[in-house]
């Protein structure tokens, strides 16, 4: 078994790949810095598992041809996990044009083009897609318009995707947390221990994977019990 995790070394990705390395899934993780990568390939690999990464800025246009030379490290997969993305405040009257295309890049086009990929895989053995979204997917803010507009694209995709794969039997998964504390919260005064913690989503893509082999969760909806922006 084999699992492909973008933006996998901090946050939610890391928390993920340490969850699917005590499974027993090899590791393949992606992400833009080769030091951060190697230091998690050394602690992953006390699971007893194999470690692969990608050092990989998923934005950029020339990630598609890079993937597509990597193509032999994605052999085999089967679970794809989307973790990459990054958030950004702008009123909508403010928006600008070139932020709002990186958004794009970053939340939306690289997951596209990671899954396409994988899919594509003449030996593919993929069973599932988790697609890590936000809340944000499912009401806007007018303090993160462009963030909430990318994550908007995202679910729509996504819910594509999941009806689209359905006749293949491989499952298409998307969990959309509030505020979770990871390293986006940095140097910002907030009780974290309140937060939705990085491990409890990872428990959430245990409880997909654990679903027998007809049974598909589409969506988990979660929320911080009581903390408040």
């Amino acid at each position: 078994m084999k699992a492909v995790i973008s933006g996998a070394t901090r946050g939610i990705g890391r928390a993920i790949a340490e969850k699917l390395a005590v499974l027993g899934y090899d590791l393949v993780l992606l992400a833009r810095n080769e030091k951060d990568l190697e230091r998690c390939k050394s602690e992953l690999s006390k699971f007893s598992v194999a470690v692969e990464y990608l050092s990989i800025d998923l934005s950029q246009s020339i990630a598609e041809q890079k993937l597509k030379e990597s193509a032999s490290i994605f052999e085999d997969t089967s679970i794809l996990v989307n973790n990459l993305g990054v958030y950004s405040m702008q009123n909508v009257t403010d928006i600008n044009l070139d932020k709002l295309k990186e958004q794009m890049n970053v939340n939306l086009y690289s997951s596209i083009a990671l899954t396409q990929q994988v899919i594509n895989q003449d030996e593919n053995q993929l069973k599932n897609i988790v697609n890590i979204a936000s809340v944000m997917s499912l009401k806007s803010a007018i303090f993160a318009a462009d963030y909430s507009m990318s994550k908007h694209a995202f679910k729509a995709w996504n819910d594509a995707l999941r009806e689209e794969l359905r006749a293949q039997k491989i499952k298409v998964s998307a969990i959309f947390p509030g505020s979770v504390n990871t390293s986006s919260w940095d140097g910002i005064a907030v009780e974290r221990s309140e937060m939705i913690q990085a491990e409890d989503i990872a428990e959430m893509v245990g409880c997909i994977l654990a679903m027998k082999e007809n049974t598909l969760i589409e969506e988990f909806h979660v929320s911080p019990l009581t903390f408040k922006t």
